[in-house]
């Protein structure tokens, strides 16, 4: 698969150049997993938890993962997340739903 849209159905593992991330565009929650081997890969905010995706800005192969996140940061309404470059999207089976054909 070569780009994800907001508008898109569905759960996908989109890796990076130094993390993972978990975008679930039905239930419109991200869980990043950084790459601890990779220098890129540093420790962010909420790594390794559920976080609201407010809007999927950008996600094709060879450009950068672009998005908006709630963190739950009083004061915050959201945060802007932007990845390095995306290597890879492959859809993932949906809490609930079956894999996409």
């Amino acid at each position: 698969m070569k780009a994800l849209m907001d508008s898109s159905s569905g759960a996908y593992l989109v890796a990076t150049e130094a993390s993972t991330y978990l975008v679930d565009l039905d239930r419109r929650v991200i869980k990043r997993t950084p790459r601890t081997q990779n220098v890129d890969g540093s420790l962010l905010r909420r790594d390794d938890e559920l976080v609201m995706l407010v809007e999927l800005h950008e996600c094709t192969v060879g450009l950068r993962l672009e998005m908006l996140l709630d963190l739950w940061v009083h004061g915050v309404p959201v945060t802007f997340r932007r990845s390095t470059i995306v290597q890879s999207i492959e859809p993932v089976a949906s809490p609930g739903s079956p894999l996409p054909v």
